[in-house]
């Protein structure tokens, strides 16, 4: 998934499936711009899938039981610093910078948390991953960067619970790097994952997820 010519420091942390960590992939630039935006913009409350419904267009709602974060988009190439973070994510996977979603940036307050669940589709009682409709409003996130813009002093690790109880600490400008496929194109079930409760009161973590697609 990582092109062999990647200029970053890369640490994998877990094999099958490969997980990495890329400490400064954030630098203190685009840190500094992205707590600009924080500053200037309004977040919203986070949603996950609605299953209530039959329809075969995906809707979502919010749960406060499963996800009690809040996020903002960012306009694709929305000025010079987020199309370079765009390309840098991009490049980094050796895909174009269509492929990618939005920037999202995610806040937790102390006590917020996002519970088990996987990028590509809705997890399933049973552990499988139910895959979204191949339409073009809804495209399949085939890999994931999330990227922590702070230090958190306790909680908000991203936690896996399938790969060993692997959990990834927060750092300013570090960043986790999976896929959320298999070779044959299924979701791989060990990539579910957890946004961890922020336990210092006061304290609040600030993310960023890329999502690439297919």
């Amino acid at each position: 998934m990582i092109p062999s010519s990647c200029r970053y420091s890369i640490t994998k942390v877990h094999d099958s499936p490969h997980i990495y960590v890329i400490d400064d992939f954030v630098t203190e630039v685009e840190l500094s711009h992205c707590e600009k935006i924080i500053t200037k913009s309004k977040f919203s409350k986070s949603f996950v899938d609605d299953t209530s419904t039959d329809n075969d267009t995906p809707t979502t709602q919010v749960d406060e039981t499963h996800r009690t974060s809040t996020f903002l988009s960012v306009q694709k190439q929305a000025d010079a610093k987020i199309a370079s973070l765009e390309r840098k994510a991009a490049d980094l996977l050796g895909l174009c910078t269509n492929q990618l979603e939005p920037l999202q940036l995610v806040r937790y307050r102390h006590n917020q948390f996002f519970n088990v669940h996987h990028d590509l589709g809705l997890l399933l009682d049973n552990g499988e991953v139910e895959l979204p409709p191949r339409q073009s409003f809804c495209k399949r996130r085939i890999a994931t960067i999330f990227c922590y813009l702070n230090d958190v002093k306790c909680g908000g690790c991203t936690y896996f619970p399938a790969c060993g109880d692997l959990r990834v600490h927060p750092k300013r400008g570090r960043a986790v790097l999976f896929c959320n496929i298999l070779q044959d194109g299924k979701a791989d079930p060990l990539t579910i994952h957890a946004g961890e409760h922020v336990k210092g009161e006061g304290d609040i973590k600030y993310g960023l997820n890329i999502w690439a697609c297919e």
